[in-house]
């Protein structure tokens, strides 16, 4: 993740959100793509962009 928020990044982060209420678990092997996901979701600006029904997927 670089300091710039690409379009990529927007693209995949919803998915990324969602993997878990699809009964997705990312692996071991996936360690990346998981710091990857975390450092997105922690940005203030997809945090605002999350709706209820979404921040409930993560509960």
């Amino acid at each position: 993740l670089s300091e710039e928020f690409s379009l990529v990044d927007c693209c995949i982060a919803p998915l990324l959100w969602r993997l878990p209420s699809y009964g997705v678990d990312l692996p071991v092997q996936a360690k990346a793509v998981r710091q990857y996901a975390e450092r997105i979701f922690a940005r203030d600006s997809f945090q605002a962009s999350l709706t209820d029904v979404e921040r409930e997927m993560r509960r």
